[in-house]
């Protein structure tokens, strides 16, 4: 398997690494050096996701919030256009957009044939969408919460990892709307409008709808087009709250996501230039809905929600991106899946007198959770090798019931203590056209112990938390098992046609610090992963690729991250956020394709795949006259290997933002640009023999993220 052995270019790259983290640093020790004497005007910011909502400096673990000021300011479409502003979150395209998230090193990277259970969740207005990311448009979003660590008690088996949470503008109180007209680069170009406000007097109402369009920036010189990678994006969401009481109030959400992208992001020479005859496409077409009800009552407060979901999802791609004449296997395959999910969560949650013993409040909940995913897979192949082209249907369904609870208890005035819990059973059914079936099931569960301390205008915190996700079925691995033709490889699938559970414990202790001016908060954590899930891929030659997950020991995370916003001047704000991580994949063994027949690789010593060493990220925004103000952005990420079944590696980056804006009465305009220095960095790579001109020797391919893009952005409120 490749590995780089060249000292010099090792040492070099170190040195640069550190430099830039040296830079990091002193600009950090500088602003926290300056003195500072002015009124407190940091905005208060609540964090949802939690079981009560709670503002964020008061939170006992690591959380982001990415405002809508924040969203404007980058001018982003999609959440993966801002996940580089989080300490330790990463991503992975292999798509049109990076919509497969990685929190502290954990997270999947891309989906095929098998189904998938999210170690990431998401949630859209109180709707799943764990698993696909598409439907994370960012217009009208208010923000982004963005919580590090398992949330065992809250979320379950979909967020062991970490949470990420999508909250839209709610109704207003009074009649106000908005426009937004923008162009850009590429052939880009957005319209958007926002109406909201009162429809009787306690019924309310808001409607957005959005249209982002753009050509993308491959050009394919075979078709001779420069649109086979586009963006095609609509977004259409709707929001009823009624005051039906002085205590009660029910809140309705609707949306429409219809993302119809193409998908031709590979060439065999590693460039923007692609030469596929057949380009892909990356589909997503969501309906959601959910009811909230909420109702405070002299000794609890009940919340209730009901929400469904369903999408139907198509990915499909050109398999040798080239047209190359007819050698070996030439085509395409496409995954066609439909989804459908419904839940609810019922909670219900102490007030007043109802506390224990006059000081320890508490919360009960029920969750309940359904999904079923059928998948329609064909591919078409112009081939040499006596292989057909072929059709799969599987369908995987999955129920989850689960009971949680938590008790906050004052143990002195500074002093505080959280205990929460949570019981999960799943019940899952799979059953595929190539005769496997499967019927995984288990009890799993979660939850936290969490001291804090409080001193001033300092909070000190260590959590102690449980988090966990479902085993499963390896549906490639199980139908391809029996290969008469390859028995190596199929002795060491036999041994992972299944997968367990894998629990993992977090331990974590924190600062955070809201002072005038000046918020910071620091943190340090330690995760142990027992029956790590870690994902690999082995080739059935000549070119059938099949993926597996396997359990693994040993596996752990572990790092800090720190952030801050310091307000330096009535002119001058400063952000900054660093991650450091380093993600061990444990006792992991996977087959050397370098070698024929396939030998064993012992990968225990290696990172586990994109999980970066550091990151890191700078903002400072500056107000040149009362109207116009410019917002300059540096973000930078280390290497990472791009998969735990070969050594091929990312390189280390830094990008950097810019934004020019006015601001006069309801009148917003911005100059913006992202990637200003055009720097090329990679969102996916692979590593197999996909090039007939070369003898079909194995070589790395890559991804590129999105060049340097700039615009003109217009916004009208009324």
């Amino acid at each position: 398997m490749p590995r780089s052995s060249d000292h010099h270019v090792q040492h070099r790259v170190f040195l640069f690494r550190e430099e830039r983290l040296m830079k990091f640093l002193l600009a950090s020790a500088l602003i926290f050096s300056a003195q500072t004497s002015f009124a407190d005007t940091i905005e208060e910011i609540i964090v949802t996701a939690t079981l009560r909502d709670t503002e964020l400096t008061e939170l006992p673990m690591s959380v982001t919030v990415l405002t809508e000021k924040d969203i404007q300011t980058r001018e982003a479409q999609h959440f993966d256009q801002l996940l580089n502003m989080t300490p330790n979150v990463n991503f992975s395209a292999g798509a049109s957009r990076g919509r497969f998230v990685q929190i502290r090193g954990i997270g999947e990277r891309s989906q095929f044939k098998d189904p998938l259970d999210s170690s990431i969740g998401l949630v859209i207005d109180g709707v799943d969408f764990s698993g696909i990311g598409l439907a994370g448009a960012l217009f009208d979003v208010r923000q982004i919460e963005i919580l590090r660590g398992p949330q065992g008690t809250a979320f379950g088996s979909n967020a062991m990892g970490g949470l990420m949470l999508l909250e839209t503008n709610n109704p207003s109180d009074v009649f106000q709307g908005n426009v937004l007209l923008g162009a850009g680069n590429y052939s880009s170009y957005e319209g958007g409008a926002v109406i909201s406000g009162p429809i009787t007097d306690a019924l309310s109402g808001r409607l957005a709808i959005h249209q982002f369009v753009s050509n993308g920036f491959i050009e394919n010189s075979f078709l001779d087009r420069d649109n086979t990678n586009d963006f095609d994006e609509h977004t259409l969401r709707g929001k009823l709250r009624w005051q039906a009481g002085d205590a009660t109030r029910i809140d309705v959400f609707a949306s429409y996501y219809d993302t119809n992208n193409g998908y031709d992001a590979f060439s065999l020479e590693n460039s923007r230039r692609t030469r596929s005859d057949e380009p892909g496409h990356d589909r997503q077409q969501s309906n959601s809905f959910s009811i909230a009800v909420s109702h405070e009552a002299d000794l609890f407060v009940f919340d209730g929600r009901l929400f469904l979901e369903s999408s139907d999802l198509g990915y499909g791609f050109d398999w040798d991106w080239s047209n190359v004449p007819r050698s070996g296997i030439r085509g395409g395959e496409n995954n066609k899946r439909q989804r459908d999910s419904i839940g609810f969560d019922i909670r219900i949650s102490s007030k007043g007198d109802a506390r224990i013993a006059d000081r320890t409040g508490w919360i009960v909940g029920l969750y309940r959770y359904e999904r079923d995913v059928e998948l329609f897979y064909d591919d078409h192949w112009e081939d040499s090798w006596g292989f057909y082209p072929s059709s799969f249907n599987s369908d995987f369904s999955t129920q989850r019931l689960a009971a949680y609870g938590q008790f906050d208890r004052p143990l002195s005035e500074q002093l505080h203590l959280t205990i929460g819990a949570r019981w999960e059973t799943y019940d899952d059914a799979y059953h595929d056209s190539a005769g496997v079936t499967a019927n995984p099931e288990d009890d799993l569960w979660g939850g936290l112990i969490s001291l804090e301390y409080l001193l001033n205008d300092l909070m000190l915190y260590g959590t102690l938390s449980r988090g966990y996700k479902t085993g499963g079925i390896n549906g490639q691995a199980s139908a391809g098992a029996d290969a008469e033709a390859n028995p190596e490889i199929a002795g060491f699938l036999e041994q992972r046609l299944s997968f367990r559970s894998e629990t993992l414990i977090s331990y974590e202790v924190g600062l955070r610090r809201s002072h005038g001016e000046l918020t910071w908060s620091l943190s340090l954590f330690h995760m142990k992963r027992d029956d790590m899930q870690a994902k690999a891929w082995i080739l059935f030659p000549p070119a059938e690729w099949k993926s597996y997950l396997d359990n693994v020991e040993n596996g752990s995370n572990q790092g800090i991250e720190f952030s801050f916003s310091f307000r330096a001047s009535d002119r001058l704000t400063l952000d900054a956020g660093l991650g450091l991580l380093k993600a061990k994949l444990g006792d992991l063994t996977v087959q050397d394709i370098d070698s024929f027949p396939p030998t064993p690789v012992d990968q225990s010593s290696r990172d586990q795949a994109h999980a970066p060493d550091h990151q890191f990220f700078i903002a400072a925004n500056y107000l040149i006259t009362p109207s116009f103000s410019l917002n300059i952005q540096v973000e930078g990420k280390d290497s990472f290997f791009f998969s735990n079944g070969h050594d091929i590696k990312s390189d280390s980056f830094s990008l950097t933002h810019a934004t020019l804006r006015y601001q006069f009465e309801q009148y917003n305009l911005a100059l913006w640009a992202r990637n200003l220095f055009n720097e090329d960095y990679k969102v996916r790579g692979f590593y197999f023999a996909n090039n007939p001109l070369n003898g079909w020797i194995n070589e790395p391919y890559f991804q590129f993220g999105e060049p340097r893009t700039f615009g003109l952005t217009a916004r009208v409120n009324f």
